[in-house]
């Protein structure tokens, strides 16, 4: 998304000599009101001062997202921070009265801050509309009020590395940064959004927009829950799991382990927000042998064209019920009974990469999150230091590279997204296909459709090859059956001896295995394709896969999802629900926060832990504390004085070291 321009605005009146005092007085001025306000500038005077709520259909600032059924995946809310000029102030005692009342603070720690010799004093921070709503009803001349906007995830951590999280209301990850502008407003340059006709104003950038994704929540809550019963019983190291259409690139769901919660996101390692299923590299052991059979079809049918006479095809799939539940085809590789008669016949290595590459095997940037165009890194990522940074790639670039490609006679690797799309190409009719997450454009009553993406590469199989692979898949299936599941192993190595209560050794540990299995559903007209993949999982190749299950279940409920229509709520409707997730995030602030009303004097407060966050953030935070503060550097908060947690009674000054993002 293009990003909105900065507006960048010259406070500095010319220089003139004489005036160096006043220029200091103005700098200082300006200083103070881009530290507590931000690059924006926005204050609100109490006087007449309305509440202004920050909606999905309604409202300016940042929109929500919503799954396909128009359920809400992130939501805005306002909030007021509201702050008095003492000297601005005609009765101080009134003041303080009211605004003590409604606050359910006490009056006199008000009182003595607006008797201070301070420019400013925070009346309090992070309120309830409710309460500042009142306060502002209540015309206080020299009260003034603060508008922001606090995003919200309903679903904790579900669905989170699809939707990202925002720091500094900016996008950071997952479709929360990808589609930034769209969300704020601040100009569109994706064809898509053209194409899909959205308002002239979205289109420029002076509106936003509510974005519809292709995820379903209940579906994509049920995927979750099963991937991490099967990451922990399997003692696997992480997992993946993607359902997708196979004939448009629709993802309905999209699970990676371990996840994190996009609210509290600075509390979770760089692993866990990492999207394993668009970020990891798979080696695909025997799982190459589907793809081999494609590609000799695909080799002979170009032989034929050129009149060359070529290889002779696979030979025919006997049935899957014949064969073991694991299948060893190379050292430390196992395929399952569907997989045996495929690649009984190959190509050589640069046919095969040649193929890969047409199909889109080896995409590395195929899919509209960001993390596939760049990487987040962070330095200590956790309660003490929540600083993310962002390494950019050049986006197009990165969009059309490969994967690392494989050394000569080894097997070749994808991504887990891209694996499951060259699978999807196989037998979807020979239609082009990007995988995606967007669905549409939402703003008051209108629903723009957006088409699917094009451009990146228009990955397909001849129909042809695609003919022949569906044939060959119903003969893999084996007769009755109304899907497709194919599984390989790959051998990493054995999990450490396990010891009996004795302290006595069981023997060797399971073997620990890299799992992949790709699915669809039904035979005749595919609705659905699945891929899970467990890393680093102890699987005995002797029984019965663990995985299977988890495709045999959630495919059905998957075309039956795909059935459903569902009209978008009413304006009253979404009030209704917003109310009830802007309860559940107060509720989740009390219990995790410190009270935002103004606390002064010795009130047995303790120092918060700012380290991570903005000097700005930082600052607007210690000001209700009543000390006075000392800023070396830009950048961060690396390093504060008092340590988080010590008592502030007695403290008077605090003291911040910044050091700019890394």
């Amino acid at each position: 998304m293009k990003k909105r321009a900065i507006e960048g605005r010259d406070r500095r009146p010319a220089m003139v000599g004489g005036v160096l005092i006043l220029l200091a007085v103005v700098f200082s001025g300006v200083a103070i009101k881009s530290q507590f306000f931000g690059s924006s500038g926005e204050q609100a005077q109490g006087d007449g001062q309305k509440e202004e709520q920050v909606g999905a259909v309604t409202g300016e600032g940042r929109r929500n997202i919503y799954d396909r059924n128009f359920m809400e995946l992130a939501v805005s809310f306002q909030r007021s921070s509201l702050y008095a000029r003492p000297l601005e102030l005609e009765a101080p005692e009134e003041v303080s009265r009211e605004v003590a009342k409604i606050l359910e603070v006490d009056e006199k720690n008000i009182l003595s801050a607006l008797k201070g010799e301070r420019s400013f004093a925070w009346l309090g921070r992070d309120l309830s509309r409710e309460k500042a709503v009142k306060i502002a009803d209540l015309n206080l001349k020299g009260v003034y009020r603060i508008n922001q906007v606090q995003r919200f995830y309903p679903g904790n951590q579900l669905g989170a590395h699809v939707i990202g999280f925002l720091k500094d209301e900016q996008g950071l990850a997952g479709v929360e940064f990808y589609y930034d502008s769209v969300l704020r407003g601040g100009g569109v340059y994706d064809p898509r959004l053209a194409a899909a006709g959205v308002s002239r104003k979205i289109a420029e950038g002076s509106d936003s927009a509510s974005l519809i994704l292709t995820i379903d929540i209940h579906l994509q809550n049920i995927l979750e829950q099963k991937l991490k019963a099967l990451v922990g019983s399997t003692r696997a190291k992480a997992g993946v799991a993607v359902l997708m259409v196979p004939d448009t690139g629709e993802i309905l769901g999209l699970a990676s382990l371990p996840d994190y919660d996009p609210n509290r996101f600075w509390e979770f390692s760089t692993e866990a927000r990492r999207n394993r299923a668009v970020e990891d590299i798979l080696d695909l052991g025997a799982m190459d042998r589907l793809f081999q059979t494609a590609a000799v079809m695909e080799n002979k049918l170009a032989q034929q064209k050129s009149g060359v006479s070529g290889s002779e095809a696979a030979p025919e799939q006997e049935s899957a019920a014949q064969r073991a539940a694991w299948n060893l085809v190379q050292d430390g590789r196992y395929i399952s009974p569907e997989g045996v008669g495929f690649g009984q016949a190959v190509v050589g290595r640069d046919e095969f990469n040649a193929f890969a590459d047409r199909i889109g095997l080896t995409v590395k940037g195929e899919v509209d999150l960001p993390e596939a165009l760049f990487a987040l890194k962070d330095v200590n990522v956790g309660p003490a230091n929540k600083t993310v940074a962002i390494q950019m790639e050049n986006p197009l670039e990165s969009a059309k590279a490969m994967v690392p490609r494989a050394e000569k006679d080894s097997t070749p690797t994808a991504t887990p997204l891209a694996l499951l799309s060259a699978f999807c190409r196989l037998f979807n009719g020979g239609q082009v296909m990007t995988p995606h997450v967007l669905r549409a454009v939402w703003q008051d009553e209108q629903v723009w459709d957006v088409p699917v993406r094009q451009g990146i590469g228009e990955f397909v199989v001849r129909p042809e090859v695609n003919a022949g692979m569906r044939s060959e898949i119903k003969k893999a299936a084996g007769a009755g059956k109304g899907n497709f599941v194919i599984e390989s192993l790959l051998q990493k190595n054995l999990a450490p001896q396990t010891a009996k209560e004795g302290g006595e050794k069981t023997g060797p540990g399971q073997p620990v295995m890299e799992s992949i299995l790709l699915g669809m559903a039904p035979l005749e007209h595919p609705e659905i394709a699945l891929i899970v993949v467990l890393e680093g999982a102890q699987i005995d190749p002797l029984a019965k896969s663990p995985v299977r299950d988890l495709a045999e279940e959630m495919m059905p409920q998957a075309r039956t999802a795909l059935q459903n229509k569902v009209k978008p709520p009413t304006a009253r409707e979404l009030a209704v629900r917003e109310t009830g997730y802007y309860k559940k995030m107060e509720m989740i602030q009390a219990k995790s926060t410190l009270p935002a009303a103004l606390t002064q004097g010795p009130q047995g407060l303790v120092m918060p832990d700012v380290r991570g966050l903005s000097g700005r953030k930082a600052m607007q935070i210690l000001q209700q504390y009543g000390v006075r503060l000392q800023i070396i550097g830009s950048g961060q908060v690396a390093s504060q004085y008092p340590l988080a947690g010590t008592a502030l009674r007695g403290v008077e000054q605090c003291v911040l070291h910044l050091k700019t993002m890394q």
